[in-house]
């Protein structure tokens, strides 16, 4: 264990001491608050890694594009012909476009998976306070809908 995470975990047993202590019945010593506080961890590390892979994927469509504007650029230097100037416009207008389409391409996956990680960690919350609901009131649980057609997420995004 990191120095890091024994912090965490030091953190975390004063934080569910000090609610015990209030009588807040999350802290009631079976360590319900670490376990939501863990869940919030993985949460912010799946979405930090997403934001990483996206902003990668962007720098990469751009120097992409901006060499290739450059080698489309020095097309116009050999341009002996109109023809010549038309075809290097379309080569950089052609360029810009397809950079234009990978960031696009790269917004529309990151909005996705962004989407997939707070529907999972939205579900999981929706879960835990049924399950403390049911036990509080010593009910069964309502029995769970039938699987829909629709492509469930992966827990935080482990299918990115």
């Amino acid at each position: 264990m990191s120095p890091k995470d024994e912090n965490i975990t030091m953190g975390l047993d004063r934080l569910n001491a000090l609610f015990a202590w209030w009588g807040v019945p999350a802290a009631n010593g079976n360590g319900q608050i670490d376990g939501q506080m863990k869940r919030f961890q993985a949460f912010t590390s799946d979405l930090q890694k997403t934001y990483g892979e996206a902003y990668s994927h962007q720098m990469s469509a751009l120097f992409t594009a901006n060499e290739r504007i450059a080698g489309s650029l020095q097309e116009f230097l050999r341009c002996r012909q109109p023809q010549d100037v038309i075809a290097a416009e379309s080569n950089v207008l052609a360029t810009i476009m397809e950079g234009a389409s990978l960031q696009a391409k790269t917004w529309v996956e990151l909005t996705q998976k962004v989407q997939d990680c707070c529907t999972a960690m939205a579900r999981e919350a929706a879960d835990e306070i049924r399950r403390q609901a049911t036990e509080g009131t010593g009910t069964k649980p309502p029995a769970k809908a039938a699987p829909s057609a629709a492509k469930e997420p992966s827990k935080h995004l482990a299918h990115a």
